[in-house]
């Protein structure tokens, strides 16, 4: 308890009354043995149900079990949050393989990977060099990955309506992504599919992006149009990122 309010700049009757209230709702849990505290299931829950809050989530998933089983690979659903994209789902191949955002619910910084990357390339540019200028510093967590790298690959992408990257980012793992495009919107989201570079061949590559891009037409026709506005922040009442 005195390590959460030293972190947190609150005396410690304070931060005891927050926890307490916390743990009673189930947010966070207490293990008896180390005493220590954890995050508790109600909060995982609160974020599923915010992630599927606009329906993308339930809409996509049939496309997401369709490119897994057809591929072998993992496939990701990634929407904005922000100044960062959130996992909202994914779909385990038949070939294991990490992400950068791992579990549901986990963040990257917008302009780190292909599956963020489709989706800033196709925000209005005003807004896109903001966001790559704003995470620059954050960039430097990721290898040689740099603000302009980010903005030179904006063009391509818009150009070719994918994302792809063949082992840059992280050694020995590629990824493809395709931005989810509601008529007369900008990106919301994007599926991509993650898998080991030597699984990428050149050949290999245009099958799997017409299968992404299949896939995500699908969706766009399914989107209600009423709702598309809400959808861009699909993942808003996640806990927030911080920078």
């Amino acid at each position: 308890m005195a390590m959460i309010g030293e972190a947190l700049g609150l005396k410690q009757p304070t931060a005891h009354r927050i926890i307490t209230a916390l743990e009673r709702h189930g947010l966070v849990d207490r293990e008896r043995e180390t005493r220590r505290y954890r995050l508790g299931l109600a909060l995982f829950a609160m974020g599923a149900t915010a992630a599927d809050g606009t329906g993308l989530r339930v809409l996509a998933r049939p496309a997401l079990m369709r490119l897994s089983a057809a591929s072998g690979d993992s496939v990701f659903l990634m929407a904005r949050a922000g100044f960062n994209t959130v996992c909202v789902d994914r779909q385990q191949g038949s070939y294991m393989i990490d992400s950068l955002t791992g579990h549901i619910g986990g963040q990257i910084p917008m302009g780190v990977g292909p599956a963020s990357q489709a989706i800033l390339a196709f925000l209005p540019p005003a807004e896109a060099t903001v966001i790559a200028s704003t995470n620059a510093p954050l960039y430097r967590r990721y290898g040689s990955l740099t603000e302009r790298k980010v903005k030179d690959a904006l063009d391509g992408i818009r150009h070719n309506g994918y994302a792809v990257d063949h082992g840059d980012l992280v050694a020995g793992i590629s990824a493809i992504a395709v931005p989810i495009l509601p008529p007369g919107r900008d990106a919301i989201a994007s599926i991509a599919i993650n898998l080991t570079t030597a699984r990428l061949s050149e050949e290999r590559l245009p099958v799997l992006v017409d299968m992404i891009k299949t896939e995500v037409r699908s969706i766009e026709a399914s989107l209600n149009p009423l709702e598309d506005a809400r959808l861009g922040s699909v993942a808003a009442a996640m806990i927030q990122p911080r920078h």
